[in-house]
This record gives C-alpha cells, structure tokens and sequence, in this order.
C-alpha cells in the first residue's frame, strides 16, 4: 500500500523536483503512468528500489542503513532522519516527508538486503530458525545469555573466543561443517571456543553447515557503531601532474592501435575462423595461433577477442561452432564512427572482456568467448569508473592511478564494492584501450562519456585522428608500405592486389604471382591494375612491380573455369591436354563446342561445401591440373554478389549496439510524462485520513 504521506509528498513537489526525480529514477517513467498514485508505485517497485540504493554514496547508505538496523531513538524521528546526507535520499524518493519528519518508503528494508552494514539478521529472527532446524520448537532455548553483551563485555571474553569472532567482522555468516549439532555448555573456550560460543546463543546455525552472528553480537563487536570507520568524505587523493599532449598523444594512439587490432583480427577470421572445444571456449592451439598471426601478448588477444565480441564484430556460426567476422562491413565506416560504436557496445554490455582467466565459484577460471565473462552488473560498474574519474579529474586534474578511481568508486557506490573490486581493475584498462584514460589522466573524450555525451565523445576522438590517407609507397622489392591510415576504398584495392604482411602501425603489403593472379580472378586486368598504382603511388611504378603485372597478365585467362558444373574455355589443345590429365579420370568430360570443355564437379551441395568452408574437389583438380600443363587459369567460382548498398548507407547502422538491461527513457518520454503528473488535476491533495503503514 501506497502511504498517503509519500503521496502528500510527490504532490508537493515542484516540476523542477519532479523532473530530477525522474532524471535519477529512470525505471519509474513508464508510458502508462498517468497519476501521482501510479508514479509512486512505480518508485516502490523492488528493482527500482535496489537500483536507487546503488547510486547512492557512502554517507547517505550508512545513514539509511543506521535507521534500518537501530530503529528509532528515543524522542521524535527526525533525529534520525536529519542531516545533509538525507536531502539526497530523499530527492530520490528513498524517504518521504510525515509532518516536520522524514519516514522511510514501505520495502526500503527489503531493498537494503539480508545483512545491511555487514550484520546478521536480529536474534529472535535466528532463535526461531534454528528451533525449527534442530526441531525443537520455535520457543525452544537456543542458548545461554538472553541478552547480548555489552562492548566491554565482550572485550573481557577468552582470546581463541574473541579470535574466531574476529573472522564474522566483515560478514556475518560462516562456514561451520555439522552446525546443527548440540554443543557442550562446559566446553572449554581455549580448546574449543566455537562450542562456546553455540551453547551461548552467540552463533546460530541457519542450516547444517552454516552459522550466523546475531545482529545484536554483531554491534558489540564493532562497538555499537559498524559505520565508524567509513569515511564520511569523498577520498580525492592529489594528482601527478599530466602534460594534457602527452594525455592526448597516449589516448589517440591507444584508439588508433585498437582499431587497427580490431580491422587485423576480422581479416585473420574471415581466412581462418576461431574454432572452439566441445566443451566451450577456445583451445590454448587456436589462441596461440591467432597470437602469432596478430603478434600480440595473451592479456592484449584474450581482451581484444572479448571487445570484439561485444561490439558484435565476431559472431558465433551455430553450424560450424566457430567465430567468423560479422558480415556487416565495419572497416568501411570512418574511424570516429568505428570507434564509436565500439564505446557504446562497452558501456551496454554485460560481457567483460578483461575476466579472462578470474576464479570462478567452482574453483575453475573464466574462459576465452565463454558465459563466464558476461556479468549483469557490468554497465553500472562502468558507469560507476568513468563517474569516479570524472570527479577526480574535476577536482584534482592531473594523472590518477588504478587504485585512487577505484577508492572513490567504492565511495561513491559502495553496494558496487565487491563487482568494483573484482571487475574494475580489468575495466580500468579497457577503458585506457579504449583511448578514455590517457597515461593515467582521464581524457575529453572520457568526460564527455561520463556526462552521457557520446556524439560529443566522438567527436572528440574524431579530432586526434588524422585524415585517412589515399596513396601508398611501391619499392622495387615488390611490397607498398602505407604510411597512415588508408582510406576504406583504397584499403580494399590493395588487399585484392597484394598480400598483407604484419599488423604494425604502416600496413605493408607485398605483391605476388599469386596475389595478382586472385585480383585477374576478381575481374581486374593488367591495364586496371596500373592504372591503379600510378593513381595511388606516391612516386612512379617501379619497373619490378610493372613486370610482374604484365607477367601475370600474360600467363593468366589462357584457359577460364566457370561453374556449371564447371566449364572450361580456352585453346583447343590446352583443354585436350586437361581432358587427358589423370587428375580428372573418373568425371565425366563433354565437349559441347570447339574450345570448350564441361567437367562434372562434386555432387554434395554446393552451397553446403561452401558453408563448411570446404572447395569443390573436381575444381581443385582442374586448377591442378592447368598448372601442370604450364598455364594458370582465371577461375570464376559463381560466387554469389553482395547485397547492394546505397552511396550514402553507414557501415556502422548493420551493425547492433548491445540492448541496455535496463531501458533508458528518452527525453520526450520524460517531458509527457512530467505534464501528465503537473497537471492541474493530479497537483491536489490525496486527503487523507486512510492508514497506512509506516
């Protein structure tokens, strides 16, 4: 039930403070909501409730979580609920205002968890349960004293005793093997103190192999005051001072080197895709063939292969369970763009690609492309980095360290402490891969990030990158070394061309008789092919290189293969001389005309063979066997055009930006619903002498 005082409440709201409530509850805007009544029950929805409690700070959690655990004090309530930690909390609609006093929102106790400030449950609570385990009733005597023992008190007790009590400071439930047994009330405390401590009711079993600290034991285990060490103030520590070119330089090559990866890693696939084990993930064979082949260390593979995963960029073929390169063509879109769309899938996604190798429960690790490395709290611990960094870049600009952003992240979001400790670090250098951290300083790009701003971030990056480069440097040992970025188009040219050596910040490439004699196949012919080069030279063709073209050219055509199933065309005698070649006995020759000859190809399906990644044997021994006869011949496999793209179509819409877990409301949804609860109709009082609970 909804109480009428948080209804009082939001009515009494201006529509600035409504608007900021719903900038910081976003769950709450709903597209049926229409009423004051209907926006309150959307705020007491308990993934609503459990989402505000995670954006709050250190001071205002232990505020809330000292009224949950204590109760009430003697005199009137807003003692307890006073002070500037409160005002936050109750912009986020966590309390509401009773008269001159603040009241917390019905579930708000549940929302906080089983064990709030790190202490167990109340005694009765544990008394009850553990009767009704050792099956004695739920008024049975669990234990000695009836009540709990004062600080002092508890100073005084044998130090094995005050030992093992030690070990239930930080939490409260531990691991005790036959925790339902009946424990000696004369057990000595030196020898053996956790008896003791059951018979005395200081340790309750909650199962057969679990016990738990009372609330009350817990308390006078931390003096009356769990939240007395917490520190009340943000911790800024001071900065190391950070010239922002060296920020900047270390940033834009940190992109520039990720994209570059990212572009080598899709071409090393889509040659020879990712195979994965029966068992799931990727074998240690695999990994370090793709290691050599993109000359990267473990750590640098294992992260990129998870970012590339995430951005969609590699998927999973469910037919031959190995990772292939998204159709969709990345490569083609400006650099800004590519990188943008690599930023937005990290901030939505629930895969961490820095968890490889982390412990799993059951004592194994996280492997490579595996479940195990998906986490749902992944997108507000991102959040929670870039915000962290943010306000130390605002406050104490200059270079901060791993450990410092990770300290005030606890602060500021000190339910995300445990997935901050073991997921942050991981996401810290992802973040500085990712060019939002440069030697240490958080960059404009990242700042722009952290306030939401990612068209602004991309253009940020978009201004560090120099304007793609069209031309190429040809050397007389047949290789063209780009000395920067190549434009999309002329990028594709050159790898239809020429070979790709290595994955360095200048790609290389080398030409071939091979190489040139794929591009004949493709449809390129000598003239094409020079005309090319001299266009994208920085100096005149090397006469090396225009010899091998017009060699290739030469040898190349003087007999054509096309599927049909395979048609040969070319000079008489050199086709009588493949009719003849042992490599084709056993298949049906034709001759349906002078200088044509007709060889039957396999009879599995070819579109079949060609998902597998298999070639047509029966054009494997065709292409063999015009080798042999001295000849290399222009093969026209039949493969299927691509889809056509308007001139104007951007490579990085086909591609799909992780659904965020939770929906973010766009502006206008915001607005309409602020008019609807501003209303004249909805601004009156809810009246209100009904009950409701406190």
């Amino acid at each position: 039930m909804v109480p009428d005082g948080l209804l009082r409440d939001l009515a009494a709201r201006s529509p600035d403070e409504l608007a900021a409530l719903l900038a910081a509850r976003p769950d709450a805007v709903r597209p049926g909501t229409t009423t004051t009544a209907e926006l309150a029950e959307a705020l007491l929805s308990r993934a609503g409730l459990r989402r505000a409690l995670d954006e709050l700070t250190r001071p205002e959690l232990d505020a809330l979580e000292r009224a949950v655990v204590l109760g009430p004090p003697d005199g009137p309530a807003g003692r307890l609920l006073a002070g500037p930690p409160w005002d936050r909390v109750h912009r986020l609609a966590l309390v509401h205002r009773d008269g001159d006093v603040l009241r917390l929102v019905p579930g708000l106790t549940e929302a906080l968890g089983r064990y709030p400030a790190g202490l167990g449950r109340p005694r009765p609570v544990l008394s009850a349960l553990a009767a009704g385990l050792r099956g004695t009733g739920p008024t049975a005597p669990c234990g000695g004293a009836a009540a709990p023992p004062a600080p002092e008190e508890l100073a005084q007790w044998p130090p094995p005793v005050r030992e093992v009590l030690e070990r239930f400071r930080s939490r409260p439930v531990g691991h005790l093997p036959d925790a339902l047994r009946r424990p000696d009330p004369e057990a000595a405390p030196a020898a053996r103190p956790v008896d003791w401590l059951l018979a005395r009711g200081v340790l309750l079993p909650v199962d057969s192999r679990h016990v738990e600290l009372p609330r009350e034991i817990g308390l006078a285990l931390h003096g009356g005051d769990p939240w007395a060490r917490a520190p009340q103030e943000a911790p800024v520590p001071p900065a190391t001072r950070v010239p922002d070119r060296l920020r900047d330089n270390a940033a834009a090559a940190a992109v520039e080197q990720l994209l570059r990866r990212l572009a080598a890693l899709r071409a090393e696939l889509r040659a020879r895709p990712l195979s994965t084990l029966r068992a799931g993930g990727i074998g240690v064979r695999e990994l370090r063939r793709l290691r050599a082949a993109l000359a990267l260390e473990h750590p640098e593979l294992v992260r990129l292969l998870g970012l590339a995963e995430l951005a969609g960029l590699v998927l999973l073929d469910p037919d031959t369970s190995a990772w292939r390169p998204a159709p969709a063509p990345f490569e083609d879109a400006d650099r800004a763009g590519q990188w943008l769309h690599v930023v937005r899938s990290w901030l939505a996604s629930d895969v961490v690609p820095s968890a490889v190798g982390l412990p799993l429960a059951d004592g194994s690790v996280v492997g490579v492309l595996t479940r195990g490395a998906h986490a749902p709290d992944a997108p507000p611990v991102r959040r929670a980095l870039l915000r962290a960094h943010a306000v130390l870049a605002g406050r104490a600009p200059g270079g901060h360290g791993p450990e410092d952003v990770l300290a005030l992240a606890r602060w500021q979001r000190p339910r995300l402490a445990r997935s901050l400790d073991r997921w942050g670090p991981g996401m810290l250098t992802e973040a500085a891969e990712l060019g939002l951290v440069g030697a240490d300083a958080f960059t404009p790009p990242g700042r722009e990030l952290a306030a939401g701003r990612v068209e602004e971030a991309a253009r940020a990056v978009a201004g560090w990158l120099p304007a793609p480069s069209r031309t190429v440097l040809l050397q007389g040992d047949l290789t063209a070394t780009a000395t920067g970025y190549l434009a999309p188009a002329v990028a594709r040219a050159l790898g239809e061309l020429a070979d790709e050596e290595g994955h360095g910040p200048a790609a290389r490439h080398r030409f071939t008789e091979r190489s040139l004699h794929r591009a004949l196949d493709a449809g390129w012919d000598p003239a094409s092919i020079l005309a090319w080069l001299a266009e994208h030279s920085r100096a005149p063709v090397p006469q090396a290189l225009a010899y091998l073209v017009e060699e290739a050219g030469r040898d190349h055509g003087r007999i054509r293969i096309t599927r049909a199933d395979w048609v040969l065309t070319g000079e008489e005698d050199l086709l009588e001389a493949l009719a003849r070649s042992p490599r084709l006995a056993g298949r049906p020759v034709r001759r349906p005309a002078p200088g044509v000859l007709v060889v039957a190809g396999d009879q599995e399906p070819a579109g079949r063979r060609r998902g597998a990644g298999a070639r047509d044997a029966a054009l494997d021994g065709l292409v063999a066997a015009a080798r042999a006869a001295g000849t290399e011949p222009a093969v026209d496999p039949g493969r299927p055009e691509p889809p056509p793209r308007t001139a104007d179509a951007d490579p990085i819409r086909l591609l799909e930006v992780p659904a965020p877990r939770h929906r973010t409301p766009s502006p206008e949804e915001v607005e309409d619903l602020l008019a609807r609860l501003t209303a004249p109709s909805d601004r009156t009082d809810p009246g209100g002498d009904r009950a409701w609970d406190h």
